[in-house]
């Protein structure tokens, strides 16, 4: 368990005792835990705690309060990431409007709410109302915090990601290479969060099979990968899963099987030899095999296959 829950989880019933258990401070406290397990991905035990602040705050403050919205927009957070799309919506879009009425259109508390909304069209295909969110949240942190910092990346990204999805590549590019720019300023050239921007880049040009922009790329990011991680990180394992699919559909076969077999050995390391990046490298080197006039050993490598899918059901 992070220390950091454990030691908030240990205080919670002397603060309960103290403050009342339905006091608006003890629901920032709840929303405290509720963030952290959030990240740690414990969204069921997050839910519980989100739900707790948000009736709290239902229950002591006026219905158009800000700190109501903001409790809203965390449970919805919570039930996005549980893909519970249908119970996300609403909160979020009653969040934002609280926002708008308690704080103005153009508070740079909304460029988060609006971020949050927008992410949840974007996963349903929403592709106009998730852009309009997107720019809208933009300027306005873009209007307080100016052209170059993080938090204007941060949705710079987003909306690279949209129009990867729906085919705008262009725009993408154009995009993530305002986000790189920014990132490598704060960051320097070697950070994961500078790596994640040109896997995105590289997949743009790995799409238009313009590979010879896309390898660069991919290369920088399995270096600042293997200086910054393990050797046998699954971080480096995906980058060097990604340079061989590209040698592989670009004929280099011999190069394509070393990156695919390392890859194979670190996912099965770090993940089991049962998990889908293990599955998904080794249909991929089957492919290779049979490219390559090696019959034998694909067939080897599909039953290998079928037994780990048949062991998992």
């Amino acid at each position: 368990m992070n220390e950091n829950i454990e030691a908030l989880l240990s205080l919670l019933p002397q603060l309960e005792s103290s403050l009342g258990t339905e006091n608006p401070e003890l629901a920032e406290y709840l929303t405290s835990i509720g963030l952290l397990l959030y990240h740690e991905s414990r969204l069921i035990e997050a839910e519980s705690f989100m739900k707790r602040a948000l009736d709290i705050r239902n229950k002591a403050l006026a219905v158009d309060h800000p700190d109501v919205g903001s409790a809203m927009n965390n449970l919805a957070m919570v039930f996005m990431a549980q893909t519970r799309l249908e119970e996300a919506e609403p909160l979020f879009r009653q969040a934002l409007s609280i926002q708008e009425k308690a704080l103005g259109f153009e508070h740079p508390s909304l460029a988060t709410a609006m971020n949050n909304l927008a992410e949840l069209y974007r996963i349903i295909g929403s592709f106009d109302r998730a852009e309009m969110l997107y720019k809208r949240a933009f300027e306005i942190r873009q209007r307080f915090v100016g052209d170059d910092h993080l938090e204007v990346a941060e949705i710079q990204y987003n909306l690279g990601v949209l129009y990867a999805e729906h085919n705008r590549k262009g725009d993408a590019e154009h995009v993530f290479r305002q986000v790189l720019k920014t990132q490598e300023s704060y960051y320097g050239r070697e950070h994961p969060e500078v790596a994640t921007t040109l896997c995105r880049l590289a997949d743009l040009f790995t799409d238009d099979k313009d590979y010879d922009k896309a390898e660069p790329l991919l290369r920088r990011v399995l270096g600042i990968r293997e200086k910054l991680l393990s050797p046998d990180h699954p971080k480096v394992a995906e980058s060097l899963a990604a340079l061989a699919v590209l040698y592989d559909v670009h004929g280099t076969h011999v190069r394509a099987e070393s990156l695919y077999l390392r890859a194979i050995e670190i996912f099965k390391g770090a993940l089991g030899p049962e998990h889908p990046h293990v599955i998904g490298c080794l249909e991929n080197y089957a492919d290779l095999l049979r490219k390559t006039d090696r019959e034998t050993e694909a067939d080897s490598i599909d039953a290998r296959i079928e037994a780990i899918l048949a062991q998992d059901e």
